[in-house]
């Protein structure tokens, strides 16, 4: 859930060409490449985003480039500007109000899955509850280093969640969870950080979890997985609700 590479405030600068040479590159890895700029703050909101600065940014053609920001725009990552005579994109802006709405989407579907881990077999689900317990263990260790470093905390905290889903998700559901996850992780990246140093809160929701997976029983498991996510949010709705107040993005 952390990190924090952001500026903040100023103008908003357009993308800049940073390379000359035009790689052959498929949509799909140019769609992962811009997205990941725009999760990760590298491009923040605001930003205009015109496809043949974005084609230079990447090294690739025009035609991936298009193709990627069309995917990213119907995704909500970029939406429209109010100019009337052309049509112009901008990194969606970053919202307490959005940001509630994805956590409560991801408790509704991670607790749908979590609901399903009765389903497993006893020998399953131990295996399940030591993996989460793991991997756990390893975000604890993380988040209470003297310097901590947030690209690995993001990816370990990803982890644990990550874990119960493979696990437990049918197909349908787990591509729900996929498409809404990315969103998440905007908030994620760039407020993440603002709510420690202090991760207590989280550290108990996640051994509740664990303590549901051990036990098999779907309701318990869905309660405290959706726990998690409603209570996130509204720490991460504080910590957005204070950058805002001194006028930032």
């Amino acid at each position: 859930m952390y990190r924090a590479k952001f500026a903040l405030p100023g103008p908003r600068p357009t993308v800049m060409s940073t390379s000359a040479v035009v790689r052959v590159e498929g949509p799909s890895r140019v769609y992962g490449r811009l997205r990941s700029l725009i999760i990760r703050g590298q491009l923040a909101p605001g930003v205009r985003v015109v496809e043949n600065d974005i084609a230079a940014r990447l090294g690739v053609s025009r035609t991936p480039a298009r193709e990627a920001i069309l995917r990213l725009y119907q995704e909500g990552f970029l939406v429209r500007t109010g100019a009337i005579r052309r049509t112009e994109l901008l990194v969606a802006p970053l919202t307490r109000d959005d940001m509630m709405d994805l956590y409560h989407i991801m408790a509704s579907l991670e607790g749908a899955a979590a609901r399903r881990i009765e389903l497993l077999e006893p020998t399953a689900r131990r295996d399940l509850a030591a993996k989460l317990k793991a991997a756990e263990t390893r975000f604890e260790r993380a988040a209470m280093q003297r310097t901590i470093d947030y690209d690995r905390l993001f990816e370990l905290h990803n982890k644990f969640h990550e874990l119960l889903v493979d696990s437990c998700a049918p197909p349908r559901l787990r591509a729900m969870i996929d498409t809404f996850r990315p969103q998440v992780h905007r908030y994620e990246w760039v407020y993440g950080p603002l709510v420690g140093p202090n991760y207590d809160a989280t550290f108990d929701e996640h051994a509740a979890i664990i303590k549901s997976v051990r036990s098999g029983t779907g309701p318990v498991a869905r309660q405290a997985v959706a726990a998690n996510w409603e209570l996130g949010a509204e720490r991460l709705g504080k910590v957005i609700g204070s950058v805002g107040a001194r006028g930032d993005w």
